[in-house]
């Protein structure tokens, strides 16, 4: 275990050099006020960084801004539409009974309707102006994949999305892909406004989604369980890099990265857990620390797996318990 651990710290110091790279790399964008610490720092600069999203006039991002309609189909398009305005004619006839063929997001409007993502209210008005919610907004995205299949949800997705909402589908589709934020009430809240750092956020987790990683919220335990058994049958040491899954194998190495700074830590899964909503992976004390104060107590991660078995000869084997494709339920 020693020496697993050892190797672990020297990965995990290659791993934070990589972060230090990519936090670096952001700085050729940045906004005020999404600073390092940001919750969602990670996506809003990789998505700016591919010139899917930018910033206003002032320099800054605005996350907490409510996204429109027309800008929530311009940057949904953007990262997943393969959009090229060169490549669309703009009709004589406006589009929507409250549209302008002459404003700036005709042609994202003209893709959006063609692939079925903008069928408007059911009045002959699309509302480009009006807030976008959550439901909406994951319409949408799933709609701007060519190879979306629909899927009905058996139960209700979660506590606040009942499984007969014309929602639902879009709701499950994007909880299967671990996309939302989920609160300790297991709700979603898919009727509400999204916001543009929302938003970007969950571009980027579908986009990582695509290569393998995983998403959610992550927890630490200290002293308290310090010198307990443990699932797996070792004894818990809160100052070793480990941390507890609530199904991957034991001895597996996971990548986790702190979104709100880039920073990464390599633990072995070790123990059974977290079970909160939105808790996806319990870091020991040492570990959490790697990537975050303590004080925090709550991280927003991606992860993913390095290696579930020693013995594998290319460390980058993706098991079967991890591997995912965009379109996979």
């Amino acid at each position: 275990m020693k020496n697993l651990i050892r190797s672990i710290v020297v990965v995990a110091t290659v791993a934070t050099f990589s972060c230090v790279n990519l936090i670096a790399n952001a700085q050729d964008i940045t906004f005020p006020d999404v600073p390092v610490g940001h919750s969602n720092y990670v996506p809003i600069h990789h998505l700016a960084e591919q010139g899917i999203v930018n910033g206003n006039t002032d320099g800054d991002f605005e996350p907490n801004k409510d996204v429109n309609r027309v800008e929530a189909l311009k940057m949904i398009l953007e990262t997943f539409g393969q959009f090229n305005a060169d490549e669309i004619e703009t009709p004589d006839e406006e589009l929507f009974s409250d549209t302008n063929n002459k404003h700036w997001y005709v042609k994202y409007l003209i893709k959006a309707k063609g692939k079925g993502m903008a069928d408007g209210y059911g009045d002959g008005r699309f509302g480009p102006n009006d807030p976008v919610n959550l439901a909406e907004s994951l319409k949408f995205l799933s709609k701007s994949l060519d190879n979306y299949l629909s899927i009905t949800p058996t139960e209700d997705p979660f506590a606040d999305t009942p499984s007969g909402k014309w929602y639902g589908e879009y709701v499950q589709w994007a909880k299967n892909r671990q996309l939302l934020s989920i609160d300790s009430s297991n709700k979603v809240h898919p009727t509400e406004s999204i916001s543009k750092g929302y938003l970007s956020s969950i571009l980027y987790k579908l986009l990582k989604f695509g290569e393998g990683y995983k998403f959610g919220k992550a927890t630490y335990y200290g002293e308290k369980f310090h010198g307990r058994t443990t699932a797996s049958g070792s004894k818990f040491d809160m100052f070793e890099m480990t941390a507890a899954h609530k199904e991957l194998p034991f001895g597996t190495i996971v990548e986790v990265m702190n979104l709100a700074n880039g920073e990464t830590i390599r633990v072995e899964i070790t123990d059974r857990g977290p079970y909160g909503h939105g808790r996806v992976i319990d870091l020991s004390a040492a570990a959490f620390e790697e990537i975050a104060s303590l004080g925090a107590g709550i991280l927003n991660v991606q992860y993913k797996i390095v290696t579930a078995d020693d013995d594998l000869e290319d460390e980058n084997t993706t098991p079967d318990v991890f591997t995912n494709t965009i379109t996979q339920e």
